[in-house]
């Protein structure tokens, strides 16, 4: 993982229960960007939803540029549901500003 500074568009992949979120949005400069800011203001509460209302464990990361989120081993449905709900907040971001924002699922 990690970020491309050369990268300037979100990217956000899901991947069977993986979500990983690189890059930024270009949108405008860095701190003031409200795509970004939107982007990670869902990214955050995904994850802080999942661990304070699911029974599952998670590794994390978030960084400058790039997180990430992956169960260990077991899979709730309502962790499902939590990454459902993250991807229709995505998706409706990502129709809007399509140059700023790609998702990618499995």
């Amino acid at each position: 993982g990690g970020y491309d500074w050369g990268q300037i568009m979100i990217i956000v992949k899901v991947k069977g229960s993986s979500v990983e979120v690189s890059g930024h949005a270009g949108h405008s400069p860095i701190g003031t960007d409200i795509v970004c800011a939107w982007i990670s203001a869902l990214y955050q509460t995904l994850v802080e939803s999942a661990m304070e209302l699911t029974d599952g464990t998670y590794k994390t990361s978030s960084e400058a540029g790039f997180g990430y989120i992956k169960p260990n081993g077991y899979v709730g449905d309502e962790y499902k549901l939590l990454v459902r709900s993250f991807l229709i907040g995505i998706n409706g971001i990502a129709s809007s500003y399509p140059d700023y924002v790609k998702v990618i699922t499995d």
